[in-house]
Formats: C-alpha cells, structure tokens, sequence
C-alpha cells in the first residue's frame, strides 16, 4: 500500500504529533508500506519519502507554540504531490488544522482514494472552532475513517465535529526505547530527573525547575536534566541560577536515535503541563525504558497512568 501521511508537525520540530508521525510510519514501513511524509519547512535534509511544502510559522494555542505552514499555493501544491504520487490512501493529521492540513484535506476532494483523519488536540475551548466550526463540519465529511489518539481527544473532537471516531492510542517503539544504554557521564551516581519535550507556557517547565530546587536542598547528589527547546527557554535558563550547568543541564534538541539513551540515563521522569493534553506519549517513552513518572493529574495523562500504580500523577 503507498500511503501519503500529511502533517504539520515533523522533525526538527518536536513534540507528540512528530512522534506519533514517525511512529506509525516506520511502523507501516515495518509492514510493507510505502510512506511518503508530506510537511512543511525549509528541505534541509531532502529525502525521498519526506516532502516539505512552505515555511513553518510559530503560532500560539492553547497554552503552546504550534507550527503553521505558509506558502503560495498550498492547496495547488498538495494536489501536484498527490497526484504525482498515486497513493492509495491520504492520512492527514489534525486534519481540520490551518493551514496544511486543511489545505490537503480540500485538495483531497478530487481525488478518489480513502481519505484518514487522526486528531491529536485537546482543549477546554477552541475559539476558531467556535467561529469557523460551522465551515469546517462540511470539509470533515470528506473524512472515510476518524481516529482519535485518545477519549480525551475524542471528546473535543465530538464537540465540534459530531460523527463516529475510533480511538487509537498512540503507541512507541519498544524496542526503541528498551535498548538499555544510557550516557556514560550522566551515570555517575547522582539520582537524574529528566523532562523530555518543548518549552511551551502549558510544559510548565520553570515551575518543574523551582520544585527540583526545593528537592536539591535536601539531596545533595541529584540532577535535572532537560531534553527540548522553546519560547520559555530564556525564563528556564534565568530560574536555573546558580545550578545550571552544574546540578541543572539543558540538553536542548536531541535527535530521534539519542533519546532512548537520555531516559536509560535517568531514574526518574517527570512533566506537568498545565491545561489541557490529549495524552502523555513521553510518559509511554519514559514507561517503555522502565523508569517512574511523575506527571499532572489531568485527563489526557490519567489515560495513560494511575496514580500510585504506574506512576504518581
């Protein structure tokens, strides 16, 4: 099967959408399909099977910094890359997203192949759904198959686009993230807490800071160490203080191939956004390599942990 995944989440950005990406097509490519990647950004790195259409534009929601495509002609662009590619099926994630996705979802309607959409966002309100929700409930007919990565996500989703979705959770590699080598110099003895993933308002990553202080008072031989970029990264490096470098290490952006190491480094995983998440898929990654979690009670993370059973929420 030639299957054409679109998303506006990809590598080098990061984030759950990008995982879940990579996730399901190297899992697809497992089973003998083609999966060609179509998403946007500057094509650094060309490959066969990842096709970059426009620049990235940081954008704020929902308490995060989310990427939006822009170029002339996307809608016209898509169509070329469909139709040039002859795929059987066209999965698009947030499908009812500006701007690639809904771009890809428009071009789709002259095409006759199935058309899958997954939504991967959870919210406690979406003001553009609310204005435009109206417009857009006639594009997701165009859907064959809704999936949601979570009954969070479902929810939402029903919220503003009633109709049958089936709920997937996303899922990691095992393998991947089992392999059980960390990084020589961050074994040494200390008790390492790690936090993987962007520096958005809604991570909370400076209040995950000023708690590792309040820790590091009482335990002399322990670290933090962060995995990930952002906007509140300059906030994040002024309430480290005087621990940073020492007793507080930002690793910045890690490649997909290093970051199983980062967890096997660490004893204990730790993140706690605020608002909403529609799920928790580095508390997956953190669980996969055997380590505790530490994690906001919320809804998208109870989906995934019980507190005091797989973790503490």
């Amino acid at each position: 099967m030639n299957v054409a995944m679109i998303t506006q989440s990809y590598y080098p950005s990061l984030g759950g959408v990008t995982e879940h990406v990579y996730n399901l097509s190297q899992a697809l490519r497992r089973l003998g399909c083609k999966v060609t990647i179509i998403t946007s950004g500057p094509d650094r790195e060309p490959r066969d099977s990842v096709i970059r259409l426009g620049i990235n534009v940081p954008f704020p929601i929902n308490g995060a910094i989310v990427n939006v495509t822009v170029g002339i002609g996307l809608i016209g662009k898509v169509k070329a890359v469909l139709r040039r590619g002859n795929f059987d099926l066209i999965h698009i994630h947030c499908p009812l997203e500006p701007t690639l996705p809904l771009a890809a979802l428009m071009a789709a309607r002259e095409f006759e192949q199935p058309v899958v959409g997954t939504f991967h966002m959870a919210a406690r309100i979406s003001p553009a759904y609310e204005v435009f929700g109206r417009i857009l409930r006639r594009y997701a007919q165009r859907l064959s198959v809704r999936i949601a990565v979570s009954e969070t996500a479902r929810r939402f989703a029903m919220r503003y686009f009633p109709g049958t979705y089936l709920t997937i959770p996303n899922g990691v590699d095992f393998k991947r993230f089992n392999q059980n080598k960390g990084i020589p110099h961050l074994q040494d003895g200390h008790v390492n807490f790690l936090y993987v993933g962007r520096f958005d308002p809604r991570k909370r990553v400076p209040t995950l800071i000023r708690a590792f202080k309040k820790v590091a008072n009482q335990l002399a031989e322990c670290r933090l160490i962060l995995v990930g970029s952002g906007i509140t990264y300059p906030q994040c490096l002024a309430e480290a203080g005087s621990l940073l470098g020492r007793r507080i290490l930002f690793a910045g952006k890690v490649p997909p191939e290093q970051l199983a190491a980062y967890y096997h480094s660490a004893d204990i995983f730790c993140s706690i956004p605020g608002g909403s998440e529609s799920f928790g898929i580095v508390l997956l990654e953190a669980m996969a390599a055997g380590k505790p979690v530490v994690g906001s009670d919320i809804d998208g993370y109870r989906e995934i942990v019980t507190s005091l059973e797989e973790g503490i929420l």
